[in-house]
């Protein structure tokens, strides 16, 4: 199963974004296909958070808007939702002992958790993702 995470997610949202075309591809054919993804809460609430900020763009998106994306990911018959369960904890633990992970780096090591935990590829722009051991990755294609 594979997961996107914020970037993603993000890109193929926002149609002003560089890796749009590319993103939204790929979202549309994970969900346009039949084989199970997952969607992570937590980079949902990511993506809310990107895509209304003034920081980030020009034209931030209203939250509704974003929030309507996300459910629309969420209602498909064929998404999982991607919780933490109880191994998580460890695995980011040890994630962030590896490689000595600090600031933003500790939320990459979470989510690269919640993949390992899940036994799944998480789909990612950001290649800061290859320090993780055990984490399967790859770009949007």
């Amino acid at each position: 199963m594979k997961i996107p995470d914020a970037g993603v997610l993000v890109q193929a949202f926002r149609a002003d974004a560089p890796e749009h075309s590319l993103c939204r591809e790929w979202l549309q054919s994970v969900v346009d296909g039949d084989a199970r993804f997952g969607v992570a809460p937590c980079v949902l609430a990511d993506v809310v958070r990107t895509a209304t900020d003034p920081r980030v763009f020009l034209r931030p998106n209203k939250p509704a808007r974003v929030v309507e994306f996300c459910e629309a990911l969420l209602e498909q018959p064929h998404c999982v939702r991607v919780e933490p369960g109880p191994k998580h904890w460890s695995v980011f633990a040890r994630l962030c002992e590896t490689t000595e992970a600090r600031g933003a780096l500790t939320g990459l090591a979470w989510n690269a958790a919640l993949a390992i935990e899940w036994g799944c590829e998480w789909i990612t722009l950001d290649r800061d993702y290859a320090r993780f051991a055990g984490l399967r990755w790859q770009l949007p294609a």
